[in-house]
Formats: structure tokens, C-alpha cells, sequence
């Protein structure tokens, strides 16, 4: 009966059932200890860390073949708390840490979360500010949130606009992408949940893949079907799918095992 009644997603299965055409990137072990949540040491060798560095090389997989600028990738999902400005922010980190330069946006600009984890005040100058002013240069906007990744620079979504789908959409978000893949080896977007808002979906064209957030014991089942008919129909194209918080559910019985012993 629990398992009738019970629709979320819990494991890899789960996913490859309903969307078998996705490759699945990365699984991520459920964290308990916040202070342990962020790749803040580059030479960190936990099982977060682990886990983030196979996301981040399976990631260089999936990428298109490259010409000679940055590869630009999404990290979006369904709806708020799957995980995705905590899986963009440790992706970001864990492509710094191998001494690439990285640039982390957070494009989320209806519900900015990047800041929660720097020192920064959610109000500070940031992408909004950017889009608004043209005498704004985003260089001039970029901040350092941590400091053992001297190769990694972060530019936040600022304070919350009124109209942030027609700001995306001006023009200035496209400047900004192709100057930064002349300058950085990595963009990581933090975006918009797809099925609240049209947002992440005008700016998909810029991207080289869509990392796609699935969350063990949170996700519905019948929610993947919408990301499915979003790679299907090419509104998000290249995508590939994360599964985080995997081993929360201790009920199925299913764990995963990142070392050797």
C-alpha cells in the first residue's frame, strides 16, 4: 500500500523509467550537516566532494563538441526546493577546483538564494543592476564568495526586479554570456524552476547543456513527464539530468556508497 500510495522519485530508476532518452549525470548524496553542504576546499576529499567531481566530469561529457570559448551550462528544475542553487554553486566550485576559471550567475532573479551562502547582502549590486543600467559593466559587479577558489568569480542576481523575463530578454544577458566565454573556461547559470515561470526558457538558446534537478523523496513522479515534453519539444535542448538528496528515503532501502570499503 505505501508504495502505490507513495508518486515520488527515489532512485536513478525512477528516472530512467519514465525518461529513458536522458542520460542522468550525476547522483548526489542527502547532506545533513549544513557547514559540510559547500566544496569550499579545493583538495576536500569527502564524500560531497566526490560526488560533485563525477557530476562536473560526466558534465564535460555531455557538453557539445567545443570551439575555442567557454562552455556555458544551466542548472534549472520543475519548481522551488529540488536543489538547484545548491547543485550550481557546488558544480561551479568543483570545476574551479581543477584550476579552471569559473563563473557563477545567479539568473534566478524572482528567488535569488546564491547570496545565502557568501557574505553578501541579497540587495547587492548584481545581474538585475546590470540588465537595467547599460552604463553598468558586469566585470565591475563580479565578487570573490570563496576564498580558497582564486579561479572562481560570482556574479549575484542583485535585488529582486519587477519585470525580470523582459530584463533577460533585452539583450544585455545575451552581451554578457559572450563576453564571459571569452574570458572563462566554465559559466554555470543559476536559473528559474521551468514550470512557474517562462524565464529560464527564453534565455535556454544560450546554453551548451541544461542541467536538470531532480530531488530524491521531494520530486513527483508525474513531473517528469514536463521535463520530458521540455527536451522533447527542443525548449531545453542538451538536456541532463541530476538526481540530489539520493539516500534520503531509508524506507526503500537503497544506498549508495561513494568509497572503497
Amino acid at each position: 500500500l505505501l508504495f502505490m500510495l507513495d508518486t515520488k522519485v527515489h532512485n536513478k530508476k525512477d528516472v530512467e523509467t519514465i525518461v529513458s532518452n536522458v542520460p542522468i549525470v550525476g547522483e548526489i548524496p542527502l547532506v545533513k550537516k549544513k557547514e559540510q553542504q559547500i566544496f569550499e576546499n579545493p583538495n576536500d576529499h569527502s564524500i560531497l566532494a566526490e560526488s560533485f567531481r563525477i557530476l562536473s566530469s560526466n558534465v564535460k561529457y555531455v557538453l557539445p563538441p567545443k570551439k575555442n570559448n567557454g562552455n556555458v551550462i544551466f542548472c534549472t528544475s520543475t519548481v522551488k526546493g529540488e536543489g538547484k542553487t545548491y547543485i550550481s554553486i557546488n558544480l561551479s566550485l568543483a570545476l574551479s577546483s581543477i584550476n579552471k576559471k569559473v563563473l557563477l550567475i545567479g539568473a534566478d532573479l524572482r528567488n535569488p538564494q546564491i547570496h545565502t551562502f557568501t557574505s553578501r547582502d541579497k540587495n547587492s549590486t548584481g545581474l538585475s543592476s546590470y540588465l537595467h543600467d547599460t552604463n553598468l559593466k558586469w566585470q565591475d559587479l563580479l565578487i570573490n564568495g570563496f576564498k580558497d577558489h582564486a579561479t572562481h568569480d560570482v556574479l549575484l542576481s542583485g535585488a529582486i526586479p519587477p519585470n525580470p523575463a523582459s530584463l533577460l530578454t533585452n539583450g544585455r544577458f545575451k552581451l554578457l554570456i559572450e563576453e564571459a566565454k571569452k574570458h572563462y573556461d566554465y559559466i554555470v547559470v543559476d536559473t528559474a524552476p521551468t514550470i512557474l515561470v517562462t524565464d529560464t526558457m527564453l534565455i535556454s538558446h544560450l546554453a551548451d547543456v541544461n542541467v536538470y534537478l531532480v530531488k530524491a523523496g521531494f520530486t513527483d513522479k508525474k513531473l517528469l513527464g514536463f521535463s520530458k515534453e521540455l527536451n522533447a519539444s527542443k525548449k531545453l535542448s542538451n538536456m541532463a539530468y541530476v538526481l540530489n538528496n539520493v539516500g534520503s528515503s531509508k524506507s526503500y532501502g537503497y544506498g549508495y556508497n561513494y568509497g572503497y570499503g
